[in-house]
Order: C-alpha cells, then structure tokens, then sequence
C-alpha cells in the first residue's frame, strides 16, 4: 500500500501571520512510535548553531525528543535563498497526517546582515514548526513569535513545552 503524501510548508514571511493561543500547527504531529527524530545538519553558515537549537528543543521535558545525528536524518537543516522568507519548515505528512520527515531551509542572504540573534530565532522556530508548533504572536518570550519581534526570543517558553505536551500526549 502506497502511502500519500502531502506537503506543507510554513514560513516565517515577511508579513503578519494570525493570532492564536493555541498553536499547534493544525494538529500535524510525529507518529507516537516516532518520538526522537534526527535532525541532520547540512548548514555551511556559523551564524547557524543547529546542535544548539536542536537541544533547545529536546530538553523542555516533553514526549518529542528532537536528537541531531551525523548519518541521515528525518529532518534536513540546509541553506537556501528566497526574496520572501527568512526561514522556511517544510513537513511531509501521511494520510493520517503523522509527519514523516521534514527540511528547514534557512536564509543565509537575509539573516546574516541581521546577526546572530534573527538567525537563532529563525532556527528555533523552523524547528518548532516541524515539530508540530505554528505561530504565536501572543506571547513575546518565544522564538514561535512573528517577525514583528525577530531576534528578540531565540528560544521556546514554557507555553510552547505546554503546547507539544499536549499535541504528543496520546499514542496513535
């Protein structure tokens, strides 16, 4: 049996985005049997700190436990140019919407003039896009934050840990 398979995309876009107390990303999750996807790092850039960002993730004591590996991963971390976004998360999902794997692409051309801060910030939330997270423009402390506040959280809060225990307290 083949499986379909759907791609979305989010962005962290040069424009507003909606608000929402809740955001998880339209109820997008990894299987429950999937719980520790690796997260390969193909970026060339040091303005990116992907093993960082990734143990960010892992370490807010939630069932999703994000891991880096050198070999190939589920989720691929690269480098890539758009006029119209900074960073870019890209799922594939399965016809029971379970994500399967995942790419962040960031924009080196865009975040570098904007230093280290906008770049951690765009890394965090790709990341917590494809771990199932949408926008959250309610809350200031967290990288799930819009571009109105780029570069000011570069780390998830505890709304967002909140968020993901939620999402992944159930098996499938």
């Amino acid at each position: 049996m083949r499986l379909a398979t759907l791609v979305l995309v989010v962005t962290l876009a040069l424009g507003a985005v909606t608000a929402q107390a809740d955001h998880s990303w339209n109820g997008y999750h990894w299987k429950s049997t999937n719980l520790a996807p690796t997260i390969q790092d193909r970026t060339t850039s040091a303005l990116y700190d992907v093993p960082a960002g990734v143990t960010e993730w892992a370490t807010q004591g939630t069932p999703i436990q994000p891991a880096l590996t050198t070999g190939k991963g589920k989720v691929k971390v690269t480098e890539e140019f758009s006029p119209f976004w900074y960073g870019l998360a890209r799922i594939f999902i399965d016809e029971n919407g379970h994500i399967t794997k995942a790419e962040v692409k960031l924009n080196t051309v865009l975040l570098e003039p904007l230093g280290l801060a906008a770049a951690d910030h765009v890394l965090c939330q790709e990341l917590g896009h494809i771990l199932g997270l949408d926008h959250n423009r309610l809350a200031l402390d967290t990288c799930m934050n819009d571009t109105a506040t780029l570069g000011s959280a570069a780390t998830p809060n505890a709304h967002d840990a909140e968020q993901l225990a939620a999402i992944y307290n159930h098996t499938d």
